[in-house]
Formats: structure tokens, sequence, C-alpha cells
């Protein structure tokens, strides 16, 4: 059984609600992202920050690995805090 024809078709739906609530919901994201915090925490799927925090999207920028740990070996945490 594939997950991904489901995935696409909530994906699309969402997508959908978000333009006829808002027809400009996906301009206003043009010009890229400048998010006030950065959020490092579990790669948990039932944690997700933006929902924990109630943000918006371009609120936060997040990074998600096991255990929410800053491993300075780790370059792709390492990137994030560059």
């Amino acid at each position: 059984m594939t997950t991904l024809k489901p995935l696409l078709a909530r994906n699309r739906s969402w997508a959908l609600q978000k333009c006829q609530h808002d027809p400009d919901y996906f301009e206003k994201w043009i010009d890229g992202q400048r998010p006030h915090s950065l959020w490092i925490g579990c790669s948990d799927s039932r944690v997700p920050a933006e929902v924990l925090t109630g943000s918006q999207p371009g609120e936060l920028f997040v990074h998600r690995n096991i255990a929410n740990m800053l491993d300075p070996a780790d370059d792709n945490v390492m990137s994030v805090l560059q």
C-alpha cells in the first residue's frame, strides 16, 4: 500500500483551502523567508514546532534531529548555526 497518493491529495486540498481563504497566500512567500527564531527540536513526528508554538509559516527556522542534539561533529546542525 502506498502512502504517497493520500499525502499528495491532502496537500492539494490544503493548498486549495489556503487559496480560497486568501488568494494571495502563496504570493506572500515569494520574496524569501525572514524567521525571527531558530527552533532546534526532536525529529519525533508527534512534536511539530509550528504546532507547539502556534507559529505561522515564516516565523520559525526549524532544524530537527534525533534528541534535538547540538553535536559539533554534525555538519548538518553546524551549518544551521552558522
